[in-house]
């Protein structure tokens, strides 16, 4: 991830706890209807800091976000092992998955918002996947998994289905494995 400022010794804690606590903020909350104060309260810093690492709400809002669009989790998964992996990453423990969404939806509300996350979503998962994917198809697989994940993250958190949640239904996996596995071939 591009960052604003480079990795110090000391300023990175500080750093750090503010992207979580806008992270947790925008998450729960939306952009619009969280201050800058609350962020800071929660990170358990000075509210200049927020000036002092972001320059303002809009770019610790940015910022919070891009940290959150790790497309190269999804890129450092072998070709031959896409549909398992990726299942693996929307499924699994380590998967983030309903913390960059939630930001994502809540953003809607706000112009400002999202903007930030049209450009984000098209800059760090968009472009990276179409390239990843190859020339001749790239931006169309690149739309088809963005299309095909955003509803089963939608509804295995925000509307849950009973065939995906507490646990994917055999046959469902094996159809999902197969069109994740289809857009890396």
């Amino acid at each position: 991830m591009n960052r604003s400022l480079p990795k110090t010794k000391g300023r990175q804690p500080t750093r750090e706890a503010l992207l979580r606590a806008a992270q947790t903020a925008f998450c729960t909350r939306g952009y619009r209807d969280v201050g800058v104060r609350e962020i800071t309260a929660d990170a358990g810093v000075s509210i200049a800091l927020v000036n002092r690492y972001f320059g303002g709400k809009e770019q610790l809002f940015k910022e919070a976000l891009a940290d959150l669009l790790d497309t190269g989790r999804i890129l450092d998964v072998p070709r031959d092992q896409f549909g398992e992996g990726v299942l693996e990453l929307l499924f699994g423990e380590s998967g983030r998955r309903e913390v960059p969404f939630a930001m994502i939806l809540l953003a809607s509300g706000d112009g400002a918002a999202h903007a930030i996350t049209q450009t984000a979503l098209a800059d760090l998962v968009f472009e990276p996947l179409a390239t990843w994917f190859g020339e001749a198809e790239g931006r169309i697989r690149a739309a088809r998994f963005m299309i095909l994940s955003t509803g089963l993250i939608l509804y295995n958190n925000v509307y849950p289905l009973d065939v995906l949640s507490p646990v994917l239904d055999p046959r469902l996996r094996a159809w999902l494995v197969e069109q994740f596995q289809a857009l890396a071939s």
